[in-house]
C-alpha cells in the first residue's frame, strides 16, 4: 500500500488521503512509530466488492489495498483507534500481537462492535482483536509513555477521541472524526476546555478531518440545534413516533430521551443493540427508558407491549437500529394482519452514509414505513463539524500546518485556512 508522506517521512498517510473513510496515520519520530486508525476504506471496497462477489478474507483486502497491509506496524509501538466505526477501526485481528491497540473503551467496543461481529461468518469477524491482544483504554487528558493524549470530542459514535502526540520537537493533533457542537450536552468535554487543561493554545500540525467538505454530499447534514427544534415539533404534533439511530450513537439516544420526557412521552427500546446505550444511560437516570416486552428476556425495570404501543401511540417514543424496527413492524403485521399507523412518524437518521456497512438500504426501509403509515423524515445530523465551523477550530488548534483527511476536497480546506488566517491577522 503506498503512503503519501510529509514532513521528511515523518508523517505518513496510508487511507483517508482525498477519500472519506479508511483513515491509518502514521508518525514516525526518533524511535517512536505511532499509528492512528486503522479503517477499512470503503470507497475501495465498494468498486471491487458488491453482491455475491465479498472478500476471501483479510490477504486479499491488504492487497486490494481495501485495509492497511503489514509494513504499516513494522516496529510500532501502539495503534490508537479514535472511535467505533469500521473506517477507523479496520480489521483489528490482523493487527501485529506486538503492537497494542489502545481503544477509547474496552467495555464498550466489548459490548457492541466486537460482540456485534466478532461471531460473523463474514469477513466481518476480523474486527475483533485476536484473543491474545493487548487492547487497553486510552488514557483521557493524560500523557500516556509514547507521548499521546486523549482528547474526548464529540461524534455520531461514542466515545469518540482527537489524539494529540507530544513529539520531541513537535505537537501534532490527530482529529479522528469529530463536531464542535454536541448533541446532547453532558455526555462529552468541549475541544476548547479540554486543550485549556492541557495547556495547549497551538498545535504545530493539524491533521484535521474534512468530511462535510466533500463534494457531492447528498442532504446536507443539518446542525444539533435543527434537530432539537425539529424532533420537539413533531413529538408535539404526531401519534407514534419511531427514531431509527445508529447502534453507536449514544449522544443521539441521550438527547432523544430528553426531548420525549420534556415532551410527556416514555422511550421505548426496541433493538438489542442498544441495550449497551441503555445500560450507559442507566447511570445517570434509570428510569429513563423501558425496554420493548417482545424483545426476549433481557433485565429492565419497565417493559412496554406493542399492543401497549399501538393502543396509546402519542404516549410514546420507539427507538431502534434500522434492521431491528423494521422486523418488530413486519412482526406486528404477520401477527395482526393489517396495522394502521397513519398518523405516525418515523424518523430515520444516517449520520455517516458513506462510512459504513449497509446492513439494510434506507430506501427499503422507508418504503416498508410507508407501507404501514408511516410518515416519513430523514434527518441526517453529521457526526463532523460543518464548514462554518472551521474558522473556530482553526482558532481553538492554531496549527501551523494543516493536513487534511477523510475529505474528498483537501485543497479547499488549504485555501479556506488562508482566508481564516488573514481575517484572524487584521
Amino acid at each position: 500500500m503506498m503512503a503519501k508522506e510529509l514532513y521528511e517521512g515523518r508523517l505518513k498517510i496510508y487511507g483517508g488521503w482525498r477519500e472519506i473513510g479508511g483513515n491509518c496515520v502514521v508518525v514516525e519520530d526518533g524511535d517512536r512509530k505511532i499509528v492512528f486508525d486503522n479503517g477499512i476504506r470503503f470507497q475501495v471496497l465498494k468498486r471491487v466488492y458488491g453482491g455475491r462477489i465479498t472478500p476471501l478474507g483479510p490477504l486479499e483486502m491488504q492487497r486490494l489495498g481495501v485495509i492497511p497491509d503489514a509494513e504499516v506496524y513494522e516496529d510500532a509501538d501502539a495503534l490508537y483507534i479514535s472511535h467505533g466505526h469500521l473506517d477507523h477501526v479496520g480489521l483489528l485481528y490482523e493487527v501485529p500481537h506486538d503492537v497494542k491497540i489502545v481503544v477509547p473503551s474496552k467495555r464498550i467496543f466489548d459490548a457492541t462492535i466486537f460482540e456485534w461481529y466478532g461471531n460473523s461468518n463474514t469477513w466481518l469477524s476480523y474486527v475483533k482483536p485476536r484473543g491474545y491482544a493487548e487492547v487497553v483504554d486510552a488514557e483521557e487528558l493524560r500523557e500516556d509513555e509514547h507521548g499521546v493524549v486523549a482528547v474526548p470530542v464529540s461524534h455520531s459514535a461514542y466515545p469518540a477521541y482527537a489524539y494529540i502526540y507530544q513529539g520531541r520537537d513537535f505537537v501534532l493533533f490527530y482529529s479522528g472524526d469529530l463536531r464542535l457542537e454536541p448533541l446532547s450536552r453532558g455526555l462529552v468535554k468541549g475541544l476548547e476546555e479540554s486543550l485549556q487543561r492541557l495547556g495547549i493554545d497551538r498545535v504545530d500540525v493539524a491533521v484535521l478531518e474534512g468530511t462535510n467538505f466533500s463534494r457531492g454530499v447528498e442532504n446536507f447534514p443539518i446542525t444539533a440545534g435543527v434537530f432539537r427544534e425539529l424532533m420537539t415539533s413533531a413529538l408535539s404534533q404526531y401519534e407514534l413516533v419511531a427514531v431509527s439511530i445508529d447502534p453507536l450513537d449514544l449522544e443521539m439516544f441521550h438527547a432523544v430521551v430528553e426531548l420525549s420526557k420534556i415532551s410527556g412521552r416514555e422511550v421505548v427500546v426496541a433493538s438489542e443493540r442498544l441495550l449497551w446505550a441503555v445500560e450507559e444511560l442507566g447511570e445517570r437516570d434509570a428510569s429513563a427508558v423501558a425496554l420493548l416486552s417482545e424483545m426476549g428476556a433481557v433485565a429492565a425495570t419497565r417493559y412496554v407491549s406493542l399492543e401497549e404501543l399501538l393502543r396509546d401511540g402519542g404516549g410514546y417514543v420507539v427507538v431502534a437500529e434500522p434492521v431491528a424496527l423494521l422486523e418488530m413492524l413486519r412482526k406486528l403485521r404477520l401477527w395482526r394482519g393489517e396495522v394502521d399507523l397513519v398518523g405516525s412518524l418515523a424518523v430515520l437518521t444516517d449520520p455517516e452514509p458513506k462510512e459504513a456497512v449497509r446492513e439494510v438500504e434506507e430506501e427499503v426501509v422507508a418504503r416498508w414505513l410507508s407501507m404501514f403509515g408511516f410518515q416519513i423524515y430523514r434527518l441526517r445530523l453529521s457526526g463532523h463539524y460543518h464548514p462554518q465551523n472551521f474558522s473556530e477550530l482553526v482558532r481553538i488548534l492554531n496549527p501551523k500546518e494543516l493536513v487534511p483527511i477523510h475529505t474528498e476536497d483537501p485543497a479547499y480546506m488549504v485555501k479556506l485556512l488562508k482566508k481564516v488566517r488573514e481575517k484572524i491577522s487584521r
